[in-house]
């Protein structure tokens, strides 16, 4: 299984990852309302996404969509 480090708090397995988002957009916004656990990994810093997983559960982090694109590989 391989992991991403967020800001120095916490890990998340990218095999578990299904969507990220910016935390302003609303349907992010309804999805981290609805959704049973929100996680929040931000090391004190500015909430910029939000990280769906598998499981429901989402983790809202300090991470820019392009970090998460450069982390996940998939940058264009």
């Amino acid at each position: 299984m391989t992991f991403i480090k967020v800001e120095n708090v916490g890990l998340i397995a990218v095999e578990h990852i299904v969507a990220v988002g910016l935390v302003e957009a609303a349907p992010v916004k309804r999805l981290a309302r609805a959704a049973e656990q929100t996680l929040i990994l931000t090391g004190g810093k500015k909430r910029q996404t939000a990280v769906l997983l598998d499981s429901g559960q989402v983790v809202v982090t300090a991470l820019t969509l392009e970090e998460w694109a450069w982390l996940l590989g998939r940058s264009d």
